[in-house]
């Protein structure tokens, strides 16, 4: 007996003769194209002590439930002067994706990146904006991965309540914030204080960036810590650099959070 299947493929009725055997070829499943990604960091020689501190991922908190703060000084700012807190997590183009402990792969940080939003054709040279009140702690021009960036801390005593309880700070700690892959950065000198929502710098593709885009990385670790620069995984990085580096992030000092708990998930 003759039988007859009726498929719709992207609008168009295709009617076709059926057997026990046939198959049906699927329908076209091609996607867009992704967003481009900065490669990640080589790992470290296996020779590097293991961290003493545990990687702490708890689920980042919706912005309706951030409290409201009556200082400048706890005011968290967006990043980026033209994206909004709550379009901060439509422009992540590379996660927080932390390494064990003690080595150097993965993504310590998160990016971000776009193309044709806000009222712009492309991230590169956005003005990039302090997120939190503190003072610059290290300064880092031209070296690599990091190209041109900056730090800054910000005192436990600056941070919204929240802030320190999600995070879990300790008595003597600080929030430490590095912004990378400037164009260029505004600061003057390690000691400098900055404000909430204070110009610092312009993204760029400086360092270890396959396009613009901005680097952000938050860490805690002991107050007045300071980093000149910091250099790694090129010939003419000073012994100082390298040391600094391996401070920052692989030493436990300084341990790694995701940034996304401190700027919040926009429209959850």
């Amino acid at each position: 007996m003759t039988c007859y299947r009726l498929f719709v493929f992207s609008s168009v009725i295709i009617l076709l003769g059926c057997s026990a055997t046939e198959e049906v070829a699927q329908a076209d499943t091609r996607l867009p194209p992704t967003t481009a990604i900065t490669p990640t960091f080589s790992p470290l020689p296996s020779s590097i002590s293991p961290s003493p501190y545990p990687t702490r991922t708890p689920s980042p908190p919706s912005l309706k439930e951030f409290p409201a703060t009556s200082t400048s000084e706890a005011k968290i700012c967006s990043p980026l002067s033209s994206t909004p807190l709550e379009e901060l997590y439509s422009i992540v183009s590379n996660g927080f994706h932390p390494p064990p402990p003690g080595q150097d792969g993965r993504h310590q940080g998160v990016d971000f990146a776009y193309y044709r939003r806000f009222g712009r054709n492309s991230i590169a040279g956005e003005s990039v904006q302090s997120i939190l009140a503190g003072k610059v702690s290290g300064l880092v021009r031209e070296r690599f991965p990091y190209g041109n960036a900056v730090i800054i801390e910000t005192l436990s005593s600056q941070l919204p309540t929240w802030v320190k309880e999600t995070l879990e700070l300790a008595e003597g700690e600080s929030l430490y914030v590095l912004y990378a892959h400037l164009a260029e950065f505004y600061p003057k000198e390690v000691g400098e204080r900055v404000s909430s929502c204070q110009l610092i710098g312009a993204v760029g593709q400086s360092g270890n960036a396959g396009v613009a885009h901005l680097h952000l990385e938050v860490r805690i670790g002991k107050e007045a810590q300071t980093f000149p620069s910091m250099a790694s995984y090129v010939a003419d990085a000073s012994p100082e650099e390298r040391r600094a580096y391996l401070r920052w992030r692989t030493s436990g000092e300084f341990r790694a959070i995701d940034p996304m708990l401190v700027l919040g998930r926009g429209g959850d």
